[in-house]
């Protein structure tokens, strides 16, 4: 079952992806995190709140998941936006999932697990796709090779997450208590990003783009928890390569509903199949 929820989290993690790209033809980043974490929170809360007992709120564990929420979705994924917003979703995706490789390196230090040679490699491929992605040509417009460090950045703190969010699960196996404490805590830090940035002055609502945005979140949504059920049923190296796939599913979905907006050349595509290699083979590595 766990490869179940993580191969459905990947598959909504790239349609959601194809969304917001969508969304921020007339919309922004901010706006963007504050539709889906907001969305997503209401969501989780109200179904916790009916099905799980809030005694469990007072358990060690779920400062695990405060934590975790701060590290992402809330600074993750607003940073992923924002990448999608400045080099496109075709390049910031596979970038924003390499977070497996920090995920690995955490637990080198933090659990006293063993850097492979297997690990080594990954990670190699994965600069070498990161570094194909940053230098190929624009896929519409202008775009600075610096803005690379967005996604990078989300990916350093998706990292982050994921070895909190795991460790919170081996004290309370509760994927949807989980989940609720986790985007609640984001959507909060959230809320004074928007605030330091400005205010309301910051989002950028638009009919249409409020709707593409919407509908991610939903997706979103059913991605969150079927990664916090995935990772509740099994182990982190054997959920994250599945999840990590999702890149190549957006690159899908790009190809054939984003065409007016991006264009994928074979650089691109080449670039994103070497990260995602590499992080297949970081996250499996024994």
């Amino acid at each position: 079952m766990a490869e179940y929820f993580a191969f459905q989290a990947a598959l909504c993690f790239s349609i959601a992806h194809i969304f917001v790209r969508r969304g921020l033809v007339n919309s922004n980043a901010l706006t963007g995190s504050f539709i889906s974490l907001g969305t997503s929170a209401a969501i989780f809360w109200l179904l916790a709140l009916a099905l799980v007992p809030l005694s469990t709120l007072r358990a060690p564990g779920v400062g695990y998941f405060i934590a975790a929420g701060v590290f992402a979705p809330a600074i993750g994924q607003t940073l992923g936006y924002v990448g999608m917003e400045k080099i496109g979703v075709a390049r910031s995706a596979p970038i924003l999932n390499t977070s497996p490789i920090f995920s690995s390196v955490f637990a080198v230090f933090i659990l006293g697990e063993v850097w492979t040679r297997q690990n080594m490699l990954g990670t190699c491929l994965v600069i070498l796709g990161i570094i194909v992605l940053s230098s190929s040509k624009p896929a519409a417009g202008e775009w600075r090779k610096k803005d690379v460090i967005y996604p990078l950045l989300g990916a350093v703190a998706f990292g982050v997450s994921t070895t909190l969010r795991k460790s919170g699960l081996m004290t309370v196996p509760l994927p949807l208590l989980a989940a609720a404490v986790t985007v609640g805590t984001a959507f909060v830090v959230l809320l004074l990003i928007i605030r330091v940035r400005g205010g309301r002055q910051a989002l950028k609502f638009h009919r249409q783009s409020d709707g593409w945005m919407f509908g991610a979140a939903l997706v979103n949504t059913g991605a969150i928890l079927s990664f916090f059920s995935a990772l509740n049923l099994g182990k982190v190296v054997r959920v994250e390569p599945l999840v990590a796939c999702n890149p190549l599913l957006t690159i899908l979905w790009a190809a054939i509903f984003l065409r007016q907006i991006e264009r994928l050349s074979p650089r691109i595509i080449f670039g994103a199949l070497v990260t995602v290699a590499g992080t297949v083979l970081v996250v499996t590595a024994r």
